[in-house]
């Protein structure tokens, strides 16, 4: 494995532990936020705003985040965020402690599989720099970021049971996996070569738009007790979606003999995702 491999491999391993504790601290926040709403609000960006705990959970997402894109520069974009996706386990793990959801035996088996998963699909990566994306990529990802800032706008009580509860944490969740996953497609298609080329990339404000859409949707989904369905969500749609367009638009691949066994490692991942997110998992007694 090449140093530039090994790196990006570490950098999206410290990222993951970062989403997952960032996930947990703003959970406790989207509660309180909840709470302290209008019965049937849900958790608003307003009163998400006023929660130090979600605030300190943003702040630690966006230094996952900046980590994160050290291994967007080296591995294909399927790995980067399969990688990530282990944060769910570290939410869950977390979770169990800080919020109460119970992990249980099927959750704990979960989370050694996602292990197993993820270690196949770090092996099995391609590194390095991405192929030219297919003209106006740029432009159709902006418009996309727009529509799902504007969904991250809309007032939880307009949009009834598909914005609240853990139909909404799944709606909102899904969303935010969308936009995260479109920012992590430019990210990997930025090429600056100083500051002011980095304001003048469109990709540049592409990942701004749709980071800062999907970190919003993201934190409403988190309210009640939906945290570990809508992180898993997140990490499903982020894999399947970000993972796609790597591979579709960037020339993304994997290692020579190594398809099969990367192929059963994103399996296993996103297995252990949708396990983690069943109510069994996160409520069954602890064995």
């Amino acid at each position: 494995m090449s140093a530039a491999a090994a790196l990006g491999i570490a950098a999206a391993l410290v990222a993951a532990v970062a989403y997952g504790l960032a996930s947990v601290l703003q959970a406790v926040g989207a509660r309180r936020a909840e709470a302290s709403a209008a019965p049937g609000a849900g958790a608003a960006a307003t009163g998400l705003a006023r929660q130090p705990a979600y605030l300190g959970g943003v702040v630690l997402d966006g230094a996952a985040w900046l980590v994160s894109l050290v291994a967007l520069r080296t591995l294909p974009l399927f790995a980067v965020q399969a990688l990530l996706a282990g944060s769910l386990a570290v939410t869950a793990v977390l979770g169990a402690r800080v919020l109460g959801v119970r992990l249980g035996r099927s959750g704990a088996v979960a989370v050694a599989v996602a292990v197993v998963g993820l270690a196949l699909v770090a092996a099995g990566a391609r590194p390095g720099r991405p192929q030219p994306a297919p003209p106006g990529t740029v432009g159709w990802c902006l418009a996309m970021a727009v529509v799902l800032a504007l969904l991250a706008a809309v007032p939880a009580g307009w949009g009834g049971r598909w914005l609240t509860g853990r139909t909404g944490a799944l709606v909102l969740s899904t969303a935010a996996g969308v936009g995260y996953s479109v920012a992590a497609l430019c990210a990997r298609l930025v090429e600056p070569a100083s500051v002011l080329g980095l304001l003048a990339e469109p990709a540049t404000w592409v990942v701004v738009v749709s980071g800062v859409a999907g970190t919003l949707l993201y934190g409403r989904s988190l309210a009640g007790d939906g945290v570990v369905v809508a992180t898993a969500a997140l990490w499903v749609v982020e894999v399947v979606v970000g993972g796609a367009a790597g591979l579709l638009l960037l020339g993304d691949g994997v290692r020579a003999g190594w398809a099969a066994p990367v192929l059963v490692g994103v399996v296993l991942s996103l297995a252990a995702c949708v396990q983690l997110a069943r109510p069994a998992a996160a409520a069954s007694p602890p064995g």
